[in-house]
């Protein structure tokens, strides 16, 4: 947490670009993304604007910056979901742990599925992390080359696309158990991969 001073307000010496992308990624959360500002950050951390720019080179450095935290959190989830795992029971721990997270973290979640439209290069090439886990989890199909990355972008796009269907209320019309539907929606992946991983002798492990 923070370091304030004895009026209230964060003293220069507490002020590092670590407080700043806390602080950064904890506004992204509480406001949205479309509200975050450094006048806003500044306002919360009780500095001026002009004290930001002296650890940071401005709002879209600092948008990086909290977009590489929310890579490593989204990848952490991941990797620690699937560890000791293989085949099924990976690909369902995995594709949990993505939606528990864009659950939980909505805003953050945004600004890694948005990487390709920020313009931050640093923070597209990092953004590439999140895909080792998942791969990880297709290759236990014995599914190699090009076909990985074809099923790498299908489960991706199943995970995303229930979750940004759901929580834009697609799914509001039907009480019926959106659990299992997103079970559902994994399984005929599992099924898939299963079906390729028996032609290529891939029976499991």
């Amino acid at each position: 947490m923070f370091v304030w001073g004895a009026m209230g307000s964060m003293g220069k010496k507490g002020l590092t670009k670590e407080t700043i992308v806390q602080a950064a990624v904890e506004q992204i959360e509480e406001m949205g993304l479309a509200a975050f500002s450094l006048r806003n950050l500044a306002a919360k951390l009780e500095v001026r604007v002009s004290s930001l720019y002296n650890h940071i080179e401005g709002q879209k450095d600092l948008l990086g910056e909290a977009g590489l935290r929310a890579v490593d959190m989204l990848t952490q989830r991941l990797e620690k979901a699937v560890a000791g795992k293989e085949r099924d029971e990976a690909l369902f721990a995995l594709a949990q742990a993505y939606r528990r997270f864009a659950k939980e973290h909505p805003q953050l979640y945004r600004i890694v599925m948005g990487v390709h439209t920020l313009d931050i290069p640093v923070l597209e090439r990092a953004a590439e992390k999140i895909a080792k886990p998942i791969l990880r989890v297709i290759e236990d199909y014995g599914i190699e080359g090009e076909e990985e990355i074809h099923y790498q972008r299908a489960l991706r796009s199943a995970m995303h696309g229930f979750f940004s269907h759901e929580r834009n209320g697609g799914f509001s019309l039907s009480q019926v158990d959106k659990d299992v539907s997103y079970r559902m929606t994994i399984q005929c992946v599992a099924d898939q991969l299963n079906a390729k991983g028996r032609k290529r002798g891939h029976e499991g492990r």
